[in-house]
């Protein structure tokens, strides 16, 4: 198993700014840097999403992270939102309500299908076999009672969290980590496999009131001086683009 590679982009913000050069725009495309905090842009989450649409859960997009009492690592890879079941349009009428629907434009109606046919997998091996370690797929979600009331950003609501760790060494995968509370995610439990992960995506497809988040995360270790770096593996936020997210291209996109 591969060391983390290092990195001296060293914030969310920092790796957003060097990678959005390296993304190619197709025709008639907009890429838009946005900030969690917007009040904070130095120490907050960064996203690269493919719209001025606000809110933007609705997109596939690139995320960058980490933790901001440590700083000593930096996350990054695609995000993808599971929202609401669209036959809920009588249940919800209000706007706020309707936009948490998942209509055909969203990035997971695009995203899901692919993934059932076993393009995340390939995608991950292919990846995975030049990075060297575990990957995490990370899943956040919680029921909503009252889109009125619901704000997906809010850090309040209550919600559940399992890491799925994917091993290139031997193309397994299965639950890393998990918090649960609100026990809406239970049926990650049950991820040894491939097979058994498609099984637990057609649950959580077919969940009409969950929200989830899911985020599929490389590492990368962030030096605490630069000359600590000598003699490992280091990359430019370029070769981060090149090595790793380059390869959800195809699902960042209105």
């Amino acid at each position: 198993m591969m060391e983390l590679a290092c990195t001296l982009a060293r914030s969310p913000r920092r790796l957003c700014e060097g990678v959005e050069p390296e993304l190619e725009l197709r025709e008639g495309e907009r890429l838009v840097r946005r900030p969690f905090n917007h009040y904070a842009p130095a120490l907050t989450d960064w996203w690269i999403v493919p719209s001025l649409e606000l809110p933007f859960f609705r997109f596939g997009k690139y995320f960058f992270t980490w933790d901001e009492k440590k700083r000593d690592t930096l996350q990054c890879g695609f995000g993808v939102t599971k929202g609401l079941d669209p036959m809920l349009k009588k249940v919800y009428p209000s706007k706020k309500g309707r936009r948490l629907l998942m209509e055909e434009n969203w990035g997971w109606q695009g995203f899901y299908p692919t993934m059932m046919r076993g393009e995340l997998a390939e995608l991950l091996r292919t990846a995975g076999a030049g990075i060297g370690h575990k990957l995490e797929l990370i899943f956040e979600g919680g029921y909503v009672d009252d889109p009125g009331l619901f704000n997906p950003d809010s850090e309040l609501r209550k919600r559940d969290r399992y890491t799925l760790l994917y091993d290139p060494a031997d193309d397994s995968i299965r639950v890393g980590g998990a918090k649960r509370d609100a026990m809406c995610l239970k049926f990650l439990n049950k991820v040894r496999d491939w097979k058994s992960f498609g099984e637990a995506m057609m649950t959580l497809n077919a969940e009409a009131f969950l929200w989830c988040d899911l985020f599929i995360a490389n590492t990368y270790r962030i030096p605490a001086a630069d000359g600590e770096t000598a003699g490992e593996p280091m990359r430019t936020p370029a070769e981060i683009h090149a090595e790793w997210l380059a390869c959800f291209r195809n699902y960042v996109r209105c």
